[in-house]
């Protein structure tokens, strides 16, 4: 019986050939392009979900009041997460990220890497960005150490292992030692970069990086301990800055508030970063999405339904010889 189904089945879809492709493409194409859209809506909200301590990191943005307008930021000055961490015992670590572009050079190999980050060491200790090869504690924390990623180390070494060779890093006038390979990062990582260099580097050629309060442009994040409350730790902030730059602030006639933004949220920030995202654009392709399915469904039942009155003498036959109401699958009832 069932192989005389399949048969009659057969028979139907190549007897109304234009009628089947039809009926079933729409279906088909309105069902792939909610699945295609399935697909875009979780990889944007999947941001970050990676990191195992992604609740307790924060990062920390400012904004920057003055009596003509105020300007919001994502990034702090170099000495700000340094002396929180000092201050707030609430706070377990920090890591400063400072991304520019840099000609980088091995012998005739030159490239002009757009995303080189200067971290601290514990950048590896905050987020979880997994090492291949080298010591995730010790890799940036010498000066003129650089971490590449897989596919940066490939480009420079070729299949060669890059433990303990130099790149000459041109425009800065250094050369920095390879101490880690890294895997290549995420496409959800709201931060890019493909090869990390120590910031202690940095600090080799501006020691007074940490006692610039009003030099912006770095990056910063915190990683509170387990149990730490946020919401204490953000009233403590303007409190904190008043005691370290009360006085600059009253002279400049500015104003500098620290807010700390969950990691979570960083990617849709309208602050900006690394890389952001639109969270209407998510919405709005998530009921589209719903409104192309159901379109396609009600298509599909429609033009069913209207070929259900052709049927009505096979059903009969089926109904002679016996047939229950499962064996009509669902057709014209009578």
């Amino acid at each position: 019986m069932l192989k005389n189904y399949f048969k009659i089945a057969i028979r139907n879809l190549w007897r109304h050939r234009g009628f089947s492709i039809l009926n079933i493409a729409g279906l088909a194409v309105g069902m792939s392009a909610f699945f295609l859209i399935c697909q875009y809506v979780r990889f944007e909200t999947s941001y970050d979900n990676f990191h195992s301590k992604s609740s307790r990191i924060y990062r920390l943005v400012t904004d920057l009041e003055s009596t003509s307008a105020t300007q919001h930021s994502s990034s702090t000055s170099m000495p700000m997460a340094i002396h929180l961490k000092a201050d707030y015992p609430d706070v377990e670590d920090i890591v400063r990220l400072n991304r520019q572009g840099t000609l980088i050079r091995r012998g005739d190999i030159r490239f002009q890497e757009q995303a080189t980050v200067f971290a601290d060491s514990s950048l590896f200790s905050i987020f979880d960005f997994p090492l291949v090869d080298g010591n995730a504690k010790t890799a940036l924390k010498a000066p003129f150490s650089v971490v590449l990623s897989q596919s940066t180390a490939r480009k420079y070494f070729g299949d060669a292992d890059p433990m303990g060779k130099t790149l000459q890093f041109s425009d800065s006038g250094f050369t920095a030692t390879v101490t880690g390979v890294m895997k290549d990062l995420p496409g959800n990582s709201s931060i890019k970069a493909d090869l990390f260099v120590s910031m202690s580097t940095r600090k080799r050629f501006r020691d007074s990086l940490d006692y610039g309060w009003g030099r912006f442009g770095v990056t910063s994040y915190v990683l509170l301990r387990p149990g730490a409350n946020p919401d204490a730790l953000q009233a403590g902030l303007r409190p904190f800055i008043k005691k370290h730059i009360g006085e600059k602030m009253k002279a400049e006639r500015q104003n500098y508030v620290l807010f700390l933004e969950p990691l979570k949220d960083t990617y849709w920030s309208s602050r900006g970063g690394f890389v952001s995202g639109n969270r209407s654009n998510v919405y709005i392709f998530s009921i589209i999405g719903l409104f192309i399915l159901l379109i396609a469904c009600i298509n599909f039942v429609n033009l069913t339904t209207a070929r259900a009155a052709e049927r009505a003498k096979e059903v009969g036959i089926r109904k002679v010889i016996g047939a229950g109401r499962f064996q009509l699958g669902g057709s014209v009832p009578g």
